[in-house]
Protein backbone atom coordinates (compact mmCIF):
# COMPACT_ATOMS: atom_id res chain seq x y z
CA UNK A 1 0.00 0.00 0.00
CA UNK A 2 2.54 2.55 0.89
CA UNK A 3 4.43 1.80 -2.27
CA UNK A 4 1.48 2.59 -4.43
CA UNK A 5 1.00 5.58 -2.30
CA UNK A 6 4.85 6.80 -3.51
CA UNK A 7 3.95 6.06 -6.99
CA UNK A 8 1.59 8.09 -6.89
CA UNK A 9 3.24 10.97 -5.08
CA UNK A 10 6.10 10.38 -7.76
CA UNK A 11 3.71 10.46 -11.22
CA UNK A 12 2.11 13.60 -9.45
CA UNK A 13 5.26 15.21 -9.52
CA UNK A 14 6.39 13.76 -12.43
CA UNK A 15 3.41 15.01 -14.46
CA UNK A 16 3.68 18.57 -13.75
CA UNK A 17 7.43 18.83 -13.96
CA UNK A 18 9.02 17.97 -17.42
CA UNK A 19 12.46 16.29 -16.70
CA UNK A 20 13.53 17.97 -19.70
CA UNK A 21 13.15 21.02 -18.08
CA UNK A 22 13.24 20.48 -14.76
CA UNK A 23 17.25 20.45 -13.10
CA UNK A 24 16.35 18.78 -9.57
CA UNK A 25 15.49 15.87 -10.92
CA UNK A 26 17.75 12.96 -10.40
CA UNK A 27 20.04 12.36 -13.78
CA UNK A 28 20.98 8.57 -14.40
CA UNK A 29 24.92 8.11 -12.31
CA UNK A 30 25.65 5.54 -15.11
CA UNK A 31 25.31 7.62 -18.16
CA UNK A 32 27.34 10.27 -16.44
CA UNK A 33 30.47 8.66 -15.35
CA UNK A 34 30.33 6.06 -18.24
CA UNK A 35 28.53 8.80 -21.21
CA UNK A 36 26.83 5.13 -21.61
CA UNK A 37 22.83 4.99 -21.61
CA UNK A 38 21.88 2.19 -18.89
CA UNK A 39 18.48 0.40 -20.08
CA UNK A 40 16.58 2.46 -17.85
CA UNK A 41 18.06 5.75 -19.30
CA UNK A 42 14.95 8.11 -20.97
CA UNK A 43 12.27 6.11 -18.34
CA UNK A 44 11.71 9.62 -16.54
CA UNK A 45 11.26 11.18 -19.97
CA UNK A 46 8.98 8.11 -21.19
CA UNK A 47 6.78 8.44 -17.99
CA UNK A 48 6.16 11.89 -18.46
CA UNK A 49 4.93 11.76 -21.84
CA UNK A 50 3.07 8.55 -21.02
CA UNK A 51 1.06 10.58 -18.33
CA UNK A 52 0.03 12.92 -20.71
CA UNK A 53 -0.76 10.15 -23.09
CA UNK A 54 1.84 10.60 -25.74
CA UNK A 55 2.69 7.07 -26.48
CA UNK A 56 5.12 7.98 -29.66
CA UNK A 57 7.08 10.61 -27.67
CA UNK A 58 7.12 7.85 -24.55
CA UNK A 59 8.63 5.15 -27.20
CA UNK A 60 11.09 7.58 -28.28
CA UNK A 61 12.56 7.85 -25.13
CA UNK A 62 12.56 4.18 -24.43
CA UNK A 63 10.81 1.67 -25.95
CA UNK A 64 11.78 -1.26 -23.75
CA UNK A 65 10.16 0.62 -20.84
CA UNK A 66 6.96 1.20 -22.53
CA UNK A 67 6.63 -2.50 -23.84
CA UNK A 68 7.75 -3.87 -20.34
CA UNK A 69 4.71 -1.62 -19.13
CA UNK A 70 2.21 -4.70 -19.44
CA UNK A 71 4.56 -7.51 -17.92
CA UNK A 72 4.94 -4.96 -14.77
CA UNK A 73 1.56 -4.63 -14.61
CA UNK A 74 0.83 -8.20 -14.58
CA UNK A 75 3.94 -9.21 -12.17
CA UNK A 76 2.35 -6.36 -9.53
CA UNK A 77 -1.42 -7.73 -9.98
CA UNK A 78 -0.60 -11.33 -9.18
CA UNK A 79 1.78 -10.82 -6.70
CA UNK A 80 0.77 -8.01 -4.56
CA UNK A 81 -3.05 -8.00 -5.31
CA UNK A 82 -3.96 -11.28 -6.05
CA UNK A 83 -5.16 -11.91 -2.24
CA UNK A 84 -7.38 -15.06 -3.26
CA UNK A 85 -5.53 -16.86 -5.51
CA UNK A 86 -7.69 -16.89 -8.22
CA UNK A 87 -4.91 -15.36 -10.96
CA UNK A 88 -2.14 -18.51 -10.43
CA UNK A 89 -1.84 -19.03 -13.83
CA UNK A 90 -1.16 -16.12 -14.52
CA UNK A 91 1.65 -15.92 -11.92
CA UNK A 92 2.91 -19.04 -13.15
CA UNK A 93 3.31 -17.88 -16.63
CA UNK A 94 4.89 -13.96 -15.32
CA UNK A 95 7.09 -15.78 -13.11
CA UNK A 96 8.35 -18.79 -14.53
CA UNK A 97 11.97 -19.41 -14.91
CA UNK A 98 11.58 -19.06 -18.69
CA UNK A 99 9.44 -16.52 -18.50
CA UNK A 100 12.20 -14.16 -16.36
CA UNK A 101 15.20 -15.36 -17.76
CA UNK A 102 13.60 -14.15 -21.50
CA UNK A 103 13.41 -10.99 -20.32
CA UNK A 104 16.48 -10.47 -18.20
CA UNK A 105 18.33 -11.89 -21.88
CA UNK A 106 15.87 -8.88 -23.52
CA UNK A 107 16.66 -6.38 -21.01
CA UNK A 108 20.80 -6.72 -21.31
CA UNK A 109 20.19 -7.09 -25.43
CA UNK A 110 18.51 -3.68 -25.08
CA UNK A 111 21.33 -2.33 -22.90
CA UNK A 112 23.92 -3.74 -25.58
CA UNK A 113 22.29 -2.47 -28.35
CA UNK A 114 21.24 1.10 -27.36
CA UNK A 115 24.70 2.12 -26.96
CA UNK A 116 25.28 0.97 -30.51
CA UNK A 117 22.86 2.11 -32.14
Amino acid sequence: MILCIIAAFAAVILFFNNPEETIWLPKCPFYMLTGLECPSCGSQRAVYHLLHLEFAEAFRYNPFMVISIPYAILLVTVTWLDLDGKLGKIKKICCHKITVMTYVVLFIIWWIARNLI
